[in-house]
């Protein structure tokens, strides 16, 4: 069954709730939504973990986190899925939606120096948020809108197609158990 694949590889509930920095918030994470893998809590933490994934901003697991815990989908597979976005795959999704949102808004696409000073800016005002680099610049907001834009439609459609995938191979999953089951019962039972 997926839950028993998923859930060796994900903590044990008991772990997370009692850490002495979540203790403010054990009340909430005690529910047992959370942690139960069943195919609606699957495919919502597929949809909220791959969406948080395209989020263009630093510490991602907080917002999936909070999503998870709002619409009571399984909160260790949220956090999993949400680090698909990570140093190694980060610029490639960042051009993908920076190619997404100019195709979807007109926008010529950016010669590969410009992408690249774009990236380079990027990183900076990144690097603002957490107390060092500097303001967005002119050159920057040209090219914001587009990559805002695709990393939004890039999260909803990558949340999206997780979400009907998990559906769907879960169902596939019980459906071959069911027939594996119903084989060795006719061929457990004797024929008269």
């Amino acid at each position: 069954m997926p839950k028993r694949l998923i859930t060796r590889y994900l903590p044990a509930p008991e772990r997370i709730i009692h850490h002495p920095m979540l203790r403010f918030m054990s009340k909430r994470l005690a529910e047992p939504g959370l942690w139960h893998l069943h195919r609606r809590s699957a495919a919502g933490a597929m949809f909220w973990g791959l969406w948080c994934a395209m989020l263009p901003m630093p510490f991602q697991m907080l917002p999936a986190a909070a999503l998870a815990i709002l619409f009571r989908v399984n909160l260790p597979l949220t956090m999993l899925l949400v680090w698909i976005s990570n140093p190694l795959t980060l610029l490639p999704l960042m051009w993908v939606a920076y190619w997404l949102g100019s195709t979807l808004l007109g926008l010529p696409m950016a010669s590969g120096a410009e992408l690249g000073q774009f990236l380079n800016e990027l990183t900076r005002v990144l690097g603002n948020w957490m107390g060092y680099g500097q303001p967005v610049t002119t050159h920057l907001a040209r090219y914001l809108e587009p990559f805002l834009l695709g990393t939004m439609v890039l999260g909803l459609l990558a949340g999206s197609l997780g979400y009907v995938l998990m559906r769907l191979y879960w169902r596939w999953h019980v459906l071959n158990a069911w027939k594996r089951r119903q084989r060795k019962r006719q061929q457990a039972t004797p024929v008269a």
